[in-house]
C-alpha cells in the first residue's frame, strides 16, 4: 500500500472514530463525503473512459458516498475497505452499493448483483422501491436481481471485497448496473429534466434501502428512512435562499394590487346608483420586474444536487416569477391569467358549498354602536397579544401600525398593519386577533426560526392553508360569525362571476340582490377580488378552511401546519427535513391551540363540518 494511500486511511478512521464528518479529496481528485459515521456507502468507481452525468452525481444525494478513479495510481480500494471494517466493527455490519453504468444490449432499466445469501432481504427491497419509480417520460421501470457466483463489480474493477473477507467482517456488498435510458442516444448527452426526476426518486428508493439494511442488521439508530438523508447542504444554498428572499422583499404584492382610493371609489360608485364600475388607482411600482426576472433564472439552482432543497427552489422561483407578471400586466387582461396559475380556478364543489353556506347562514344585526373598537384600542389589544408571542420568541416584534394607505388589517412581513378608519366589535376583536397575530404574525416567526428564509416569506402557494388555519382560529376562538362565514363564501361566489365574465357591478347586484349583503360590505368584497384585474385570491379563505377540517378530521396534528407559511401539500417535504435534522421545532404555539380553545379541535375531530361552525 502507497504511503499516501495509509495516510489517507489513519487521517479518515481519526475521523470516523471521533464521529466527525468527512469531506475528503482523494487521489486524482475523488471524493469521500460521510455526513457522520454510518454502516453504509454508496461507491462509484469512476470508469477508465471517464465518468457519466448520473452516477457520478446521484451518490451526492446521500450522507455517504464515494466517487474516484481506482487505479494504480489512484487506489481507493483499500481505503474503501479500510472504511467498511471500521463500521462494521462500529455497527456490527455493513454494506457496500456499487454503483455502474451498463454497456450490455437489452439490459434492464436496473440489475442489482448479489453473491451473498445475507444480502438477499436488501437486494429485494432495492428491487422493490426501484420498480416503484414512476416517471412521466418512461412507461415502466424494469428491474432484475441476478444472484451471481463471483462477488459484484463493474466488468472494468476487480470486487472490493471477496466472499469469505465480506462474510467474516458482516459485510455485505450489492452491485446496481444502470442503462442509461437518461441519455440522447444520437447525442450522447443527458435529458436534463428526465435526469432530475430520475435523480430523486431513484435518491429515496437507496435511501428506503439502506433502512433495510440499517434496521435488520445494525445496531444503528434510526426511526425512519429520511432520517438517513444527508444532514448538510450543499455550499450554493444559503447564497440561492438569501437571493430568492431578497428578490422577494423587493416588493410587496398585495400592497401593489390593493387600490389606494377604496373610499373615493366607493362615493363614486354611490353617486352612479351602482351602474357605473369603479375606476381603481394604485401604488406607483418601484421595481422593474424584467429585472428581478433576470436575477431569479441568473441563480444557479440547477446546481444543487440536494433534489428536495433544489425542488423548494425551482417552486418558489416559479411562484415569484408569476407574480411579477401579475405586476407588469396590473389593469390588464393577462393579469388574471397569472392569477389564475398563482391561486387556482374555482371548483364546483366548493362553489355549490359556498352558495349553500349564503343560504343557510342569515344576515346578523350590525353590534351596537357602544359595542364597536376603533383602530386605535385594537392596536392596543393587538401589543398584548404580540407579547405573548414575544414571551415564547424573543425575535418577534411588537409594532403595530396604524396607517392610512391600507384597508382593514393585514400582516406584512411580520407587522400589523391597521387602517386608521378602521374599526370592529369588542366581541370580534380576540377572534381577528387570533387569525392575523395568532397565524399569519406566529407563522412567519416560527418560519423565521428555521434555516431557510423561504419558510417566513412563504412558500408558493402557501396563501390557501394560512387563510384556512387563521379562519378556524377564529372559529376556536369563539369569533366566527355568521357574516364572516358569509364574506367567505360571498368571495368565493364573487371570483366564480368574475371568471364568467360579469363586470364588477353585476357581480355587485347578485351579492345585493340575490344573497342579501348590505351595499358598503358588497362592494368591499367585490373590489378585493376586481383588483388589479382579478385577483382570484380570496377564493382560498374557504377552500383552505375546509381542507384544515378535512385535516383534523383525519387526526392529523395542527401545530405541525403552523412551521412557517407553507401549503399542505409540503408536509412530507417538511417530514423529511425534520428528520433530517434541517429543520428547528417551531418555537410559537398560539393562544388559540391552548385552554379553553383548543377543546374545539375533539369536536372537529368527530363529527366536524363547515355547516357546523355557523350558529
Amino acid at each position: 500500500m502507497a504511503t499516501d494511500t495509509k495516510k489517507h486511511i489513519n487521517r479518515i478512521l481519526a475521523k470516523l472514530r471521533k464521529g466527525n464528518p468527512l469531506h475528503v479529496t482523494l487521489p486524482c481528485d475523488g471524493q469521500l463525503h460521510m455526513d457522520r459515521p454510518v454502516p453504509y456507502l454508496l461507491v462509484y468507481r469512476v470508469p477508465p473512459n471517464g465518468e457519466d452525468a448520473f452516477t457520478s452525481t446521484l451518490g451526492k444525494t446521500e450522507s455517504a458516498y464515494l466517487v474516484a478513479s481506482d487505479t494504480d495510481e489512484c487506489a481507493v480500494t483499500p481505503i474503501i475497505r479500510e472504511i467498511a471494517a471500521a463500521m462494521a466493527d462500529k455497527f456490527g455490519g455493513f454494506m457496500l452499493l456499487e454503483v455502474w453504468l451498463s454497456d450490455r444490449a437489452d439490459s434492464p432499466t436496473f440489475s442489482i448483483h448479489i453473491s451473498q445469501k445475507s444480502a438477499l432481504s436488501v437486494a429485494e427491497k432495492l428491487q422493490s422501491e426501484l420498480q416503484n419509480i414512476h416517471l412521466t417520460q418512461v412507461p415502466g421501470i424494469e428491474v432484475e436481481l441476478e444472484k451471481d457466483k463471483r462477488m459484484p463489480s463493474p466488468p472494468y474493477y476487480d470486487a472490493l471485497f471477496n466472499v469469505e473477507e465480506a462474510r467474516k467482517s458482516e459485510i455485505i456488498v450489492i452491485g446496481l448496473e444502470i442503462t442509461p435510458i437518461y441519455i440522447n442516444q444520437q447525442t450522447g448527452t443527458p435529458f436534463p429534466l428526465f435526469l432530475r426526476e430520475l435523480r430523486e426518486s431513484f435518491g429515496k428508493a437507496l435511501r428506503k434501502s439502506f433502512f433495510e439494511f440499517v434496521r435488520m442488521k445494525t445496531s444503528y439508530s434510526a426511526a425512519h428512512f429520511e432520517m438517513l438523508g444527508t444532514t448538510e447542504l450543499h455550499e450554493g444554498v444559503g447564497v440561492i435562499d438569501e437571493k430568492l428572499a431578497e428578490y422577494s422583499n423587493q416588493f410587496d404584492f398585495l400592497l401593489l394590487v390593493t387600490p389606494i382610493n377604496a373610499q373615493e371609489a366607493w362615493k363614486s360608485f354611490v353617486k352612479s346608483k351602482f351602474r357605473k364600475n369603479p375606476v381603481f388607482h394604485y401604488r406607483p411600482m418601484p421595481i422593474d420586474p424584467e429585472l428581478i426576472k433576470r436575477k431569479l433564472y441568473n441563480l444557479p439552482i440547477e446546481d444543487i444536487s440536494d433534489p428536495t432543497i433544489a425542488y423548494l427552489f425551482r417552486d418558489k422561483r416559479k411562484e415569484v416569477d408569476r407574480m411579477l407578471n401579475m405586476l407588469s400586466d396590473r389593469e390588464k387582461p393577462d393579469f388574471l391569467y397569472s392569477s389564475q396559475q398563482l391561486f387556482g380556478n374555482i371548483e364546483e364543489t366548493l362553489l355549490e358549498t359556498a352558495r349553500a353556506i349564503l343560504v343557510a347562514s342569515e344576515p346578523q344585526h350590525p353590534p351596537l354602536e357602544r359595542e364597536m373598537l376603533d383602530a386605535d384600542a385594537f392596536a392596543a389589544l393587538a401589543k398584548i397579544e404580540l407579547q405573548y408571542l414575544k414571551q415564547q420568541y424573543d425575535a418577534v416584534s411588537t409594532a403595530v401600525r396604524v396607517r392610512d394607505d391600507v384597508e382593514g388589517v393585514m400582516v406584512s412581513r411580520g407587522t400589523l398593519n391597521i387602517s386608521s378608519r378602521y374599526r370592529i366589535s369588542k366581541d370580534r376583536a380576540f377572534a381577528l386577533l387570533q387569525h392575523e397575530v395568532g397565524t399569519h404574525v406566529a407563522t412567519y416567526y416560527n418560519g423565521m426560526a428555521q434555516p431557510f428564509k423561504l419558510f417566513y416569506v412563504g412558500v408558493p402557494g402557501y396563501e390557501q392553508l394560512q387563510e384556512g388555519l387563521a379562519v378556524l382560529s377564529e372559529y376556536m376562538s369563539g369569533g366566527l360569525t355568521n357574516q364572516r362565514m358569509r364574506i367567505l363564501a360571498a368571495r368565493v361566489v364573487v371570483v366564480h362571476s368574475m371568471l364568467a365574465g360579469n363586470s364588477f357591478a353585476d357581480t355587485f347586484d347578485i351579492l345585493t340582490d340575490k344573497y342579501g349583503f348590505k351595499h358598503e360590505a358588497a362592494f368591499h368584497i367585490t373590489m378585493r377580488v376586481y383588483r388589479g384585474g382579478g385577483l382570484t385570491k380570496d377564493a382560498v379563505y374557504l377552500k383552505g378552511l375546509l381542507n384544515v377540517i378535512e385535516y383534523i378530521k383525519q387526526g392529523k396534528d395542527i401545530s405541525q401546519l403552523l412551521v412557517g407559511k407553507i401549503r399542505q401539500d409540503y408536509l412530507p417535504i417538511i417530514e423529511e427535513l425534520m428528520h433530517r435534522q434541517l429543520l428547528s421545532p417551531s418555537p410559537i404555539r398560539p393562544k388559540f391551540l391552548e385552554e379553553p380553545y383548543i377543546t374545539k379541535i375533539n369536536e372537529i375531530k368527530k363529527s366536524g363540518s363547515v355547516f357546523k361552525m355557523i350558529n
